[in-house]
């Protein structure tokens, strides 16, 4: 006969059973087996890998990269209006954001008030490059924008509205266009192994403010332009030629092109790889 202590006690046991198992269950799904809820590779890496290309439009540069570089244009530009004097004029030599200058046009010109006028400052010649007697153009800095006032029949008075620089005296003014920061897609970057495509080419002539070298971010004048298919947005390699090894090339970095003219174009570099300057070639991607 079984010991009455002892069938007491495995009667126990055999009630506390099921609640011993539902206690253990929710310590089970706290232990699972990481592998059942880990999600896949291909997954993971949707989820914390980024894009290795942007896919959507970005701006090269900024406004003040259009309206502050200036232009490479030819020789002996005619504009239609000059800044004769200044409300300051007694006071400051040069003017910037806010100040009021005069003008030499007026309404027999077309002038009314609420246009905008650059100012544009006629800079030195730029040749060729290689060359000691050819030119490309001249450069032309745009240091401010200027808004009208008020116009009588041969003069107009008008505020600056936009400043790059100081406003001078004697600046030139012609009518103000307003030109979009251009919207790119990255692309590839051309390698030393890469060989010419066969578009055209052509060289940095000049540089913004003469800066040397150049580097990221610089804004670089070449003697290409709409005549060559150049548009603003367009990406071109900046290389230089190896000297000795036929057909091989330094790639430099990478420019892309912020405004156009008939032969030539501004460019804002993109990329570096190597330092840059004047006489550097480029070739369109």
């Amino acid at each position: 006969m079984r010991h009455p202590l002892a069938a007491l006690t495995a009667g126990i046991l055999l009630a506390a059973t099921p609640l011993l198992r539902a206690a253990e269950e929710p310590r089970a799904a706290l232990t699972r087996d990481p592998a059942a809820t880990t999600p896949p590779q291909s997954q993971i890496e949707r989820i914390v890998r980024a894009p290795l290309t942007v896919s959507g439009s970005i701006p090269i540069g900024v406004e003040a990269d259009v309206y502050c570089s200036g232009y490479l244009g030819e020789m002996s530009e005619v504009f239609p209006g000059t800044i004769v004097s200044a409300e300051k004029e007694k006071n400051q030599t040069f003017f910037m954001l806010g100040d009021i200058v005069y003008l030499d046009i007026g309404t027999q010109d077309g002038v009314q008030a609420g246009m905008e006028f650059t100012v544009v400052r006629p800079q030195q010649p730029v040749n060729k490059w290689g060359s000691v007697s050819e030119v490309v153009g001249r450069l032309y800095q745009t240091p401010s924008r200027v808004r009208v006032i008020c116009a009588q029949e041969r003069a107009a008075i008008a505020e600056i509205s936009y400043s790059c620089m100081d406003t001078q005296v004697g600046d030139s003014v012609t009518s103000f266009e307003p030109v979009p920061v251009p919207l790119v897609r990255r692309t590839q970057l051309v390698t030393m192994c890469d060989v010419p495509n066969g578009k055209v080419t052509g060289h940095i002539v000049e540089t913004r403010d003469r800066v040397t070298p150049v580097g990221t971010n610089s804004v670089v004048f070449l003697d290409l332009g709409e005549a060559d298919g150049l548009n603003p947005g367009d990406f071109l390699t900046v290389y230089h030629p190896s000297g000795r090894a036929e057909g091989v090339r330094t790639i430099l970095g990478e420019a892309s092109i912020l405004t156009t003219r008939s032969r030539t174009s501004v460019a804002i570099i993109t990329r570096m790889t190597d330092t840059m300057g004047v006489g550097d070639s480029v070739e369109l991607k």
